[in-house]
């Protein structure tokens, strides 16, 4: 199994202490592909990780994973047109909180519409895909990728890139950005008709949510490890062009996600055991 050299301390407090890890480790690309999935360059022993996408992703249900296939071929385009307004938003999510001047698509005004209300909510951003603290600038890499790294009590690591750590409400908060065409559910839909159209369109936005969640959890504890800080609350913000939706979660419930993405970090390095074809070299 790949192993990481388990941290002890925050990867801030290892920084200041050996600048030249973080430096040589800046002067390569954060993300590589292997065997056709993201992975990020790492501090650690292993030298790279999969992603916290890459992870959710390939411990999906057999089931879930065949659907997706079947939609992306009854939909063709569509997973492109997604990621391309999936940019455009987070880019200009990221000039509002650097207060930049903000360029919004015509094709995306929609989408943009309820953004800046929910964004004025934090009162202090630390975090807007990439860091903006001096002593956080570690954690970006010399291709602009902002990142943070983390791995389990057994050294089994991941990496990904958080949207937004800031002070929200007094609080500090790590927020997701989501863009969809419908709403996202934080409940099951038990009092819908199974299988009406209300009904399918529900269990979606329910099953985005909390894939959503599943990767907050992920960030919580790697923001943690790598940043030295103990995020106080999650935020899933979810821009459609019907409104913009912002879902609270609480400390106890970002434990209860961590406990869940330890599960699943757990089946996916088991998973690649039984790959022989799993070279964390190839680069």
């Amino acid at each position: 199994m790949v192993v990481a050299d388990i941290p002890t301390k925050s990867l801030q407090q290892r920084y200041s202490k050996e600048p030249e890890l973080f430096e040589e480790l800046n002067s390569r690309p954060a993300r590589v592909t292997i065997n056709g999935k993201r992975h990020y360059n790492t501090p650690f022993l292993t030298g790279v990780a999969p992603s916290v996408t890459s992870i959710i992703s390939e411990t999906a249900s057999e089931a879930n994973k065949k659907k997706l296939e079947m939609w992306d071929k009854n939909n063709p385009g569509m997973k492109e047109a997604a990621a391309e307004r999936g940019s455009a938003i987070h880019r200009c999510m990221e000039q509002y909180l650097k207060k930049e001047d903000v360029n919004v698509p015509v094709a995306y005004e929609n989408f943009w519409n309820g953004m800046p209300t929910l964004l004025d909510q934090f009162q202090e951003v630390i975090w807007a895909e990439t860091p903006l603290l001096d002593k956080h600038q570690f954690a970006l890499s010399g291709d602009g990728v902002g990142r943070i790294w983390g791995c389990d009590d057994d050294g089994r690591a991941w990496a990904g890139s958080p949207d937004i750590i800031g002070v929200a409400n007094n609080k500090l908060t790590l927020a997701d950005l989501k863009t969809s065409t419908g709403l996202y559910y934080r409940r099951w839909p038990k009092d819908l008709e199974k299988g009406s159209p209300e009904w399918r369109s529900n269990i979606s936005g329910y099953m985005k949510f909390q894939k959503c969640c599943l990767q907050l959890g992920a960030y919580d504890w790697g923001i943690e490890q790598t940043l030295g800080m103990k995020v106080q609350q999650g935020a899933i913000i979810v821009s459609t062009e019907q409104k913009t939706q912002l879902f609270l979660l609480s400390r106890r419930y970002l434990d209860v996600l961590r406990d869940k993405w330890s599960k699943v970090v757990q089946e996916y390095y088991e998973q690649l055991q039984k790959q022989s074809d799993y070279d964390p070299d190839l680069i």
